[in-house]
């Protein structure tokens, strides 16, 4: 199956992005910039952080920093009985203390079972889309970061949210990982790419009838 997304006008291509880090198996020293309260184990095949029954929060971050836009491919789950907050970074500053500018998404999150986008280093949500559920135990495959300017949410082939940021930072390396808050989840199948689109032309006004009669003929609308 084609990874292919369209997203505000860009259409992002995985298959055709270059390659940076496809993690076939977790090194543990790999995974040494930890922040915040929980335990986070670092296994071969997946990265588990927190505990369902205690009010812990915090971040796990790859070691290496990355340049320009990035997105990140993983597989993510919420372990029972926790029943919220898959939570991932990208991008992320660490010259200021904790950190600078960054990106934050999260899947079931804000106690709602939202999910949504927080721009550091203030956590100020920048989008959310409170009709996306998540259910504890099942796995979600994301797709997420950054593509020229505008910063999105993938889950399981469907666009779920997205923002334009026009204060993206540009020109300085930022770092990728994961958290969780007061929860526990686990982390697998992370692949990270310098992200391939191109500009798609603005949507035209197309009439109705016009539209109707292409559905029925099952022609592209």
């Amino acid at each position: 199956m084609r990874k292919v997304f369209d997203i505000l006008c860009r259409r992002l291509d995985l298959d055709a992005s270059e390659v940076l880090y496809k993690f076939d198996s977790f090194d543990p020293s790999d995974w040494t910039r930890v922040c915040g309260s929980p335990k986070w184990k670092v296994f071969k095949k997946r990265i588990v952080g927190g505990s369902p029954d205690e009010p812990t929060h915090g971040q796990i971050f790859f070691k290496k920093p990355v340049s320009g836009d990035v997105v990140m491919e993983f597989d993510a789950k919420i372990v029972p009985p926790s029943y919220h907050d898959i939570v991932w970074f990208w991008n992320v500053d660490f010259k200021a203390k904790p950190w600078g500018a960054g990106y934050l998404g999260c899947l079931g999150g804000w106690w709602s079972d939202s999910a949504g986008i927080e721009k550091l280093p203030d956590y100020a949500v920048a989008s959310i889309a409170p009709s996306f559920k998540t259910k504890p135990g099942r796995k979600y495959h994301v797709v997420s970061g950054t593509v020229g300017g505008v910063n999105f949410i993938v889950v399981d082939g469907r666009l779920v949210t997205y923002f334009p940021d026009k204060n993206q930072p540009k020109g300085r390396p930022g770092y990728f990982g994961f958290g969780i808050y007061e929860s526990m989840a686990e982390y697998s199948g992370l692949t990270v790419y310098r992200p391939r689109w191109e500009r798609l032309a603005e949507p035209k006004y197309v009439p109705g009838t016009e539209v109707a009669r292409r559905r029925k003929t099952g022609e592209q609308t």
